[in-house]
């Protein structure tokens, strides 16, 4: 059984928070003790994660699941330098590190790609020093493509091969027939990494968690890939190559 789950964004504003949670849902469904971690939470993205993981009966420690906090939006290296607080990404790992302790499966909320956290490390090295499968979540809409496929060619390039993508928010970004045909286009232009699910868009959703829920679960390849993640101990899809894991502090 895999350790984790690490969701990496193509963007702001794809959802990765909402994914996230349906997929902490989905595993709890399959009778896996899931829970989602915000390794590094600026401005109020934690507080909605933990809002919304509370709705589906998950409580955690905050200093687990959130084991960094910035009041600022921002990337967290713009972030630490306004409010002159270090980071020291000892603190993420130790937090995962016992939530696995635990015997939890930890969906992990990253970031874009190359999101910088310290000077020299970014999202991607996180990533890398978490070793756990990935997926990328991006939008439907207009610029998804160029999006979805720079992140999967600086994953590759990283030694890093994602599980697939998730795409969110059809239907309500009203690009016509650009929308429409982006999912399929996509398969053909990053095969072999396939597309996992296209979730479609609905007003209801920013207030019915639940409804929001039942949809993911009719994703067949999303479920069948949680499935195997979880009943067949796979590593496919894990991140690859030397860890790194420098003290931020100060940077």
């Amino acid at each position: 059984m895999a350790e984790g789950l690490f969701l990496v964004g193509t963007a702001r504003g794809v959802g990765k928070t909402l994914i996230g949670v349906g997929i902490v849902a989905l595993l709890r469904e399959m009778g896996v003790d899931a829970t989602m971690m915000t390794p590094i939470s600026t401005g109020d993205s934690g507080k909605n994660a933990a809002s919304l993981l509370r709705e589906i009966g998950v409580e955690a420690p905050r200093r687990l699941v959130m084991p960094i906090t910035f009041e600022t939006p921002a990337a967290p290296y713009v972030a630490g330098r306004i409010e002159r607080k270090p980071i020291h990404l000892r603190k993420v790992l130790d937090a995962y590190h016992e939530l696995r302790e635990q015997g939890k499966f930890v969906v992990v909320e990253g970031g874009g790609v190359l999101v910088p956290i310290a000077r020299r490390y970014d999202m991607i090295d996180l990533l890398k020093d978490f070793e756990l499968p990935s997926i990328i979540v991006g939008h439907t809409g207009r610029g998804t493509l160029n999006h979805c496929i720079l992140t999967l060619r600086m994953l590759l390039v990283m030694g890093v091969q994602p599980l697939g993508f998730v795409l969110n928010g059809y239907g309500q970004y009203g690009d016509g027939f650009a929308e429409s045909l982006n999912p399929e286009a996509l398969r053909e232009l990053a095969a072999p990494t396939p597309v996992l699910a296209t979730q479609e868009w609905r007003p209801e959703y920013q207030e019915d968690l639940p409804a929001f829920i039942r949809a993911l679960r009719q994703q067949p390849d999303l479920t069948a890939m949680l499935r195997r993640l979880t009943e067949t101990g796979t590593a496919e899809g894990r991140a690859s190559g030397t860890p790194v894991t420098p003290d931020a502090g100060g940077e």
